[in-house]
């Protein structure tokens, strides 16, 4: 199977406090009611991040079995994450890949839903309501546009 860009990402970011101070930052700036703890946030964020990842090892196994009408959506997804100066930069650490990940989601989520035989499952989780609030509504809609638009133009190729 091909690598999977964004477990070497999730890898870059398990040791020290650094990769985690702009989006802990970002959580203090939310207007929230009470301030989650820090280490449930980083908890749930990991997860995130590898149910993400784990969706993306799926399609990659599905296109190496001939699944080629889904090699351009896991080509989308891969070419975003390995972009470092993408909408929200790998610069700021766990949000920069944060927004990869949510992008690669709602790639798979846009082509699941535009395909009868999908062999990826987006699974939707708590978190995906936490991972909007950190990276914000103009991102996550940004970042959903540009989904939609990437299949709508895979789609026509095919």
């Amino acid at each position: 199977m091909r690598d999977n860009p964004l477990r070497e990402l999730i890898d870059s970011i398990q040791s020290g406090p650094e990769p985690w101070a702009a989006l802990m930052g970002r959580l203090d700036e939310l207007d929230l009611e009470s301030t989650p703890d820090s280490a449930a946030v980083r908890v749930e964020v990991l997860s995130y991040l590898d149910d993400t990842a784990t969706m993306l090892d799926t399609l990659g196994t599905a296109v190496e079995r001939g699944r080629v009408d889904w090699v351009e959506v896991r080509d989308a997804a891969h070419g975003y994450l390995a972009n470092k100066l993408d909408l929200v930069s790998d610069g700021q650490g766990v949000l920069g890949i944060l927004d990869d990940a949510y992008l690669c989601r709602s790639l798979l989520r846009q082509a699941a839903e535009t395909s009868s035989d999908s062999p990826v499952v987006v699974t939707a989780l708590s978190s995906d309501g936490v991972v909007k609030a950190l990276l914000g509504g103009p991102v996550t809609a940004t970042l959903d546009v540009a989904a939609k638009q990437t299949v709508a133009d895979v789609r026509m190729q095919s």
